[in-house]
């Protein structure tokens, strides 16, 4: 028993509106930009479908600092445009989404048409309010940290009621609204549970949920030293891992996720090397932080008795003091060289 339908106040509806003083985070947050001086949003008409559709409930995430006030301005109306005092027809998102007109002008006017205001709340009941558009305005007032995202627009009012006599389906009446108290918890249970299944897509669930997937799997990964795409990749191949834990693949395969082909591995090849020995030759020069994770990693996949050691190689070689030039030697990449007094060299030395 949900609302028959949701409306979510994201990018395109924030764009299509108007928004000063804010900045747009992860396409549906605004965050209170203190350098500017007004702070609000007008969004554009939201279509109810019919004359006179009853609204049900507003819901947001907002974070308020004791310096901000925020006032959130709700009304309905079945008309797009209305007829100012000098007799001319007045577009009202137009109008809202103005930039010429001042904030206080636009508040007055929702005001006239009858709008309900909620101060620094966060959920909401619209069950006095019908009418096909719905206009909603914020606006903070103060100087702090402030954000406001995630709005979510329930239409259609609260279902629960149908399972009642008729007699008792008042909208907004004293029982309407004790009911929503139950109504809305029940909802809100049933929305999570209906995204159950992308808290088990390990392409969309968050990394924290990773780092307890591979726990279960008996992978330690706690700490938040790894990339986001190195933790999806190993929960992936946790079973695979798990059973090959052991086995020169599972260590390949490590090895693969981290450094991806930069890498070749030995097994007892050097010279005072053990018999569990093995050596990684990386062609390239890690970080002290993907060392210690890399190595962190393959203490729980290598066999127990078997020793790592691993050999970083530089790029470009460097020659020390001294170092010379024979014949038919070549410097193999674009180098300024400079030549004193007494430098001497014939065509079999060819600078490059």
């Amino acid at each position: 028993m949900a609302y028959d339908i949701w409306y979510s106040i994201k990018n395109n509806r924030i764009k299509q509106g108007l928004v000063q003083g804010f900045k747009v985070e992860n396409a549906q947050v605004l965050r209170l930009d203190k350098s500017e001086r007004d702070h609000c949003l007008f969004l554009r008409a939201i279509d109810g479908v019919a004359d006179d559709s009853i609204w049900g409930r507003l819901t947001c995430n907002l974070l308020l600092s004791e310096e901000i006030v925020c006032y959130i301005y709700v009304v309905a109306s079945n008309l797009l445009t209305v007829t100012d005092n000098n007799g001319e027809i007045v577009d009202i998102s137009d109008y809202l989404c103005s930039k010429d007109i001042e904030t206080y002008k636009k508040i007055s006017f929702l005001t006239e048409l009858g709008a309900k205001r909620f101060v620094n709340t966060d959920d909401f009941l619209l069950y006095e309010l019908s009418g096909r558009y719905l206009y909603v305005a914020v606006e903070m007032l103060g100087n702090g940290e402030a954000s406001i995202g995630n709005i979510r627009i329930g239409a259609r009012g609260d279902s629960f009621m149908g399972a009642f006599p008729e007699i008792y389906r008042e909208r907004n009446s004293f029982f309407h609204r004790y009911l929503s108290i139950f109504s809305s918890i029940y909802n809100d249970i049933s929305e999570q549970n209906e995204k159950l299944y992308e808290m088990l897509d390990l392409d969309k669930c968050s990394a924290d949920l990773l780092e307890m997937y591979a726990s279960w799997f008996g992978i330690n990964l706690k700490g938040g030293a790894y990339s986001e795409d190195i933790l999806r990749t190993i929960v992936k191949d946790a079973y695979r891992l798990n059973r090959m834990k052991g086995t020169k693949w599972a260590i390949e395969r490590i090895l693969e996720i981290m450094l991806g082909d930069d890498v070749v591995m030995y097994e007892n090849r050097m010279n005072d090397g053990g018999v569990y020995d093995i050596t990684i030759l990386v062609n390239r020069r890690l970080t002290e932080q993907l060392r210690h994770q890399l190595m962190f990693l393959l203490d729980q996949f290598k066999p127990l008795r078997t020793r790592v050691r691993m050999l970083q190689m530089e790029k470009e070689a460097v020659m020390d003091g001294n170092s010379y030039l024979d014949m038919n030697a070549a410097i193999p990449a674009e180098k300024h060289v400079v030549l004193d007094q007494e430098a001497i060299y014939d065509g079999a030395i060819t600078l490059l």
